[in-house]
């Protein structure tokens, strides 16, 4: 996907959509140019969004090179999109240990679990996920994909690249990502981001 790619709801509409990337590749904007695709359509009441995306001091941000990171994916205003959001950190980014940054990650994890089942009974068949590697890495992609089974279009952004780094944290999210990836190649596709 790139920049002035045409953004076709059709290509969207009734499957499961991974978008990846790396840092600054975006996969959030990606995600946000196909929410507002779908909101001129007025689709918004169908739609749901799961936002995941750490909040990141801009300090730390830019201490790092990574101008943008953790960008939020808010709806446009007035279109009846339902919003879910959480306050999650950054653990790679804002962990000096480790341990620090498995503790956070799980942390993490606790907090996405407790915002799906709000999705119940608010009849939302297109569900956005705004940086879903922020569950597997610390939760199982097994548990993650019984959520996403039940909107008929789901379109996910996540982080997968090179600058992972070492770890624990890292090992697990890899592997829980292979896994999420092989279910949206069956239920629809992965796109790779790279503006």
């Amino acid at each position: 996907m790139k920049i002035g790619q045409e953004i076709r709801i059709e290509d969207y509409l009734g499957i499961k959509t991974l978008i990846l990337g790396d840092v600054n590749t975006g996969k959030t904007y990606w995600t946000r140019e196909i929410l507002a695709a779908m909101c001129r359509q007025g689709l918004g009441a169908r739609m749901a969004i799961v936002d995941m995306a750490p909040e990141i001091p801009e300090s730390i941000a830019r201490a790092r090179g990574l101008p943008g990171a953790g960008g939020k994916l808010a709806p446009p205003e007035g279109q009846g999109v339902l919003y879910l959001d959480g306050h999650f950190k950054a653990p790679r980014l804002s962990s000096k240990t480790e341990e620090e940054a498995l503790a956070k990650a799980r942390n993490n994890r606790q907090n996405i679990a407790a915002l799906f089942p709000r999705l119940h009974g608010q009849n939302r068949d297109i569900l956005f996920v705004n940086d879903i590697s922020m569950f597997v890495q610390a939760g199982p992609a097994e548990e993650l994909t019984t959520w996403l089974d039940g909107a008929a279009t789901v379109i996910a952004n996540g982080y997968w690249g090179e600058k992972l780094g070492e770890g624990i944290l890292t090992r697990w999210e890899r592997a829980e990502m292979g896994k999420l990836s092989a279910y949206f190649e069956m239920k629809g596709q992965v796109l790779k981001s790279e503006i």
